[in-house]
Parts: structure tokens; sequence; C-alpha cells
């Protein structure tokens, strides 16, 4: 028998030598493999992967016991340029790109450590017959990319030194199902062309369709394993991570229902939910027209979905909305107030608040002052009062941390207050992104995949959340999302756009049963 390609065995690591996130793991991934691990929220995915690439010490973690070794190599005293060199090579989570350069100058970038020209040409070829829509813009910024497209091209990067082990962290994260499916047939292509894969997927119907072998993670520990079919048949699997089990449901409340919660929250002002009026919009990058013509309103104090494809535009509307992207031509009216003529910081004076696609949080500080951050529209010391700590300033902190710490509770992240940001799981970062939304009481709040990184179980228990905030603060939401049940079982209203058009509009079932959205959503052959 041969031996592995990675073995980690009885793996432990602590953040910040305290914080303990794996506990005794072990696994394998053999040579001409592909390997899937599924977990929840802070299970310790990512992580796992940060120890085997070993880019823990960035974020503040170390391996306090256990090892790993990679192609016969015990990886305790090699950096993250050695593996590289070596062939092992991660993609993390969240699509982190250079955004500022182009795909080629991206592409070339993960190419660095590639010395020959013919070698390097070779995997500039087999990225761009691998992922055609690159080649098609290799000279585009990549932060004007889709969600998808953004993805594709961190891939096509980590392929450029021609890896043995491929980390893929979440590739499938903030996808709509079309684009899943492809990026599951793209992994069989990499491993049929001699790449194994260690795969971290919270998509666990796309991950144990491509994967040989699959572990369960859970807080830390490996608490099952077995070839994917053997997985994918148990009652756990499919319930918690497919959502097709006896106990699932699209829905955990009925949407007229209220929602029991374990605080309540209050504004501190009269201000009230207006009509949100987008008229004709188009938004143009160039040559690109990444949206044309696009209207729809949002009714005050209800919630409305903006969906469609990756690649559709629905970032960029909310980037338009919020202040980060100049119209075109067309409007935005906030009730009488036109949005598009604003900057994002008087925009947020209106009560928009967002979250982003991306992450958009300071990783180094901890949870509560994040959280607090988001209250820096509500307080009223000055910014001289606050560093000279003067007695007022600092009633008013305390008054304030009071406040978030409700938040907190609400979204059930109260627990993590003291930690940094760069400590916690992509699905708890996207709970404290809500968090300091909701802490600027907001009266318009735009969510953008606010649920990208969790699980089916946690999506719905954050519908819930959402709706009852909804409840009790009388807002607006308008929200892009690629999670179906949850847009279907908490939107009142749906929008759907592609390529930069509105091709729907609807209640959920009529959108649901609309044959141009199955077929962007779908495919034809599908539809």
């Amino acid at each position: 028998m041969r031996d592995p390609l990675l073995a980690i065995d009885d793996l432990e690591v602590v953040y910040d030598g305290a914080v303990q996130a794996l506990r005794g793991v072990s696994l394998r991934v053999d040579a001409d493999s592909v390997v899937a691990v599924l977990g929840s929220n802070g299970a310790g995915k990512t992580t796992l992967l940060r120890a085997v690439s070993r880019s823990l010490g960035a974020v503040g973690g170390t391996i306090s016991a256990g090892s790993v070794r990679f192609d016969g190599h015990d990886l305790a005293r090699r950096d993250a340029s050695w593996a590289v060199r070596a062939g092992l090579v991660q993609v993390p989570e969240g699509r982190r790109i250079f955004r500022d350069l182009t795909v080629e100058e991206n592409l070339r970038a993960g190419g660095t450590t590639v010395r020959d020209a013919r070698t390097r040409k070779s995997a500039f070829e087999r990225v761009y017959e691998l992922f055609p829509i690159l080649a098609e813009r290799r000279q585009q910024r990549g932060g004007l990319l889709s969600g998808g497209q953004q993805q594709m091209l961190a891939m096509g990067r980590a392929l450029m030194t021609a890896p043995k082990l491929l980390l893929l962290d979440e590739p499938s994260l903030g996808l709509a199902p079309q684009l899943v499916e492809q990026i599951g047939d793209l992994i069989g292509q990499i491993h049929a062309q001699g790449t194994s894969v260690l795969l971290i997927e919270q998509n666990a119907a796309m991950g144990l369709r491509v994967s040989d072998r699959a572990y369960v993670l859970e807080v830390g520990r490996i608490t099952a394993e077995g070839t994917s079919t053997e997985l994918a048949a148990t009652d756990d699997i499919r319930d918690r991570y497919l959502g097709v089990g006896a106990t699932s449901s699209t829905r955990t409340t009925p949407r007229d229902e209220p929602i029991e919660v374990s605080v309540h929250l209050q504004r501190s002002s009269t201000a009230e939910a207006r009509v949100l009026r987008v008229d004709d919009l188009q938004v143009r990058f160039g040559g690109i027209a990444a949206l044309s013509g696009v209207s729809f309103t949002v009714e005050a104090g209800t919630v409305h979905a903006l969906i469609g494809p990756n690649g559709a535009g629905k970032s960029t509307c909310l980037n338009v909305l919020g202040g980060a992207y100049r119209a075109t031509s067309g409007s935005v009216h906030y009730g009488d107030t036109e949005l598009t003529t604003l900057p994002a910081h008087r925009i947020a004076d209106l009560g928009v608040a967002r979250t982003f696609q991306n992450l958009s949080l300071s990783l180094e500080a901890t949870v509560e002052d994040n959280l607090l951050v988001g209250r820096h529209r509500i307080m009223r010391a000055g910014t001289s009062s606050q560093a000279l700590r003067l007695p007022r300033a600092r009633k008013e902190e305390r008054t304030e941390r009071a406040t978030v710490r409700r938040i907190a509770t609400l979204l059930g992240i109260d627990g993590l207050l003291d930690r940094s940001v760069h400590t916690l799981s992509y699905g708890d970062r996207k709970r404290v992104e809500m968090g300091r939304a909701l802490a600027a009481e907001p009266t318009l709040l735009l969510l953008d995949e606010p649920v990208a990184g969790m699980t089916h179980g946690e999506s719905m228990a954050m519908a819930d959340t959402i709706r009852a905030v909804q409840q009790e603060l009388g807002l607006s939401i308008l929200l892009v999302e690629h999670d179906m049940p949850f847009v279907m079982g908490l939107a009142e209203r749906v929008t759907v756009l592609d390529f930069g058009k509105r091709i729907a509009e609807g209640s959920p079932q009529d959108v649901q049963r609309d044959p141009e959205v199955l077929r962007a959503y779908l495919g034809t052959a599908a539809a």
C-alpha cells in the first residue's frame, strides 16, 4: 500500500494561546483522490486547511499537538513558501483575489514560483482551458468580476503552480445552483488531470458528489468518516447538511407568525422605514453593462429579495444603493431623497446600512469592538471627548456596549464578544457583520449573501432572526442570496436579474414557477 499524500494525526490547534480549535483530528488524503470535509460553522474546517498550508501563524494560530505530513515530509519545520514549492496550495474562502489587478496579472502572481517560461505558458493554457471566461476577461480587473468568476480566478491562480494537492475552502460559497454544479464538474476535471483535492464544503450535496471519501468535523473533532456514498445515505447527514431528512423544513416559523426572541431591540429615535424606488438603473464598467434598465420598488417595512445567477448584477445594484458605485443613468429614491447623488456616508445618515458579499470587518479587533463601530452614527460624544475619555463619553460607551451585547445575544454570538474576528469561522463573521449593520439602527437594511457559509439548519435559524428583527424594528430589508429555501421562506416579494436585466418579479411562489427563472438558475434542460 502506498503512503497517503497527506497524513494528519492527532492534530490540535489553538488560537491566541487560549481558544482550542482542533482536538485530536486525524485524516488521510491518498494520491489521485478527492476528500471532502463537512461541518457546521465553527467546527474548525478552515483551521484544518490553515494547519496544512502552514498559514496558521498569520492569524494567531499554533499547532499544539499532533503532526501533518505531506508527500513523506513532516511539515512541522516547514513554512508556507516551502509548501507551495512542494506542491501544496490553498484556495482560501471568500475569493481573496487581487481586486485591482487584471485576471492575467492575478494568474501571473500565482505562478511566481514557476521559473521556467515554458512551464508557466503551459500553466496559463491549462487555466484558460479549464476556465474559458477568464481567457475572455484576461484584461479585466479582478474586482469587476462576478462572484463566480472571482472564485474561478482564485482556483486558476492556485493551479498556476501545478500543485500535487489543492486545498479548496468553500469553493461554492455564494454561488447559484447552476454555477455550483459547474464548479463541482471543474473539480472533477482538475482531479482527472492528476491533482488531488482536499475540499472544505458547506454545500454537502456538491462535496459528496465530487469526493471519494468524506469526514465530518464538529466542534474541532472528527465525528464521522467513510466513503461519500456511505455518508450521503445516513439520516444525520441527509437531515443536517442536505436538508432532506425527516425533520428538515424550508421554514422554521410561518412567515406571518411573530418570532419569540431572547432579547428585544429598541430604536433610540423615531425614524421609520420609507419606500425604496429604483428606476431605470444602468451601470457600466468601461464597455461592460453590469445593469441595464433595472427597476423595482421595496415597500416600507417589507422583505424584498434580489436574486439571479452569478454575474447578474445583484451586488452591483446594492453597491449603487449604498453609495459605493455611481450609476451611469437612472435614479434611486429612498422616500423623497435621491440616493444616486449622495456619497456613502450621507446615505448611511439616512438610515441605510448594509453587509457585504466579501466580508469587510476589522480582523484584529474583537467582535464587541466591531459591533461598536456600527453605533458610531448613534453616539453623541465627539471624537475629542472619546479620545480624552471624558466622563460623558465613558458613560455613553458603557450604554452602547450594553446595546451591542443585546444585538450579539439576538444573533447567537454573545459567547464570541471577546474573540478577535480573525479567529472566527466565515459564518460567524457573517453574523458579526450583520450585527454591526443592525447596531446602526437602520430603517433600510441591505444584506448581501447573509447566509453564505452556513449549513441548511443555520440558514433557517438566521431567517427567523432576520424576521424577528424586521418585526421588532419595522425596517425594510433588501437581500441578495443564493440559498433558495432561505429566500422563499423570508421574502414577501422577489425581483430576478440575469445579465444585468430584470427578467421576473412577483411573489416567491410565482417566481419559483417562472420558466425564465428556472432557466437562469438551473439551465435550459433542467428548466
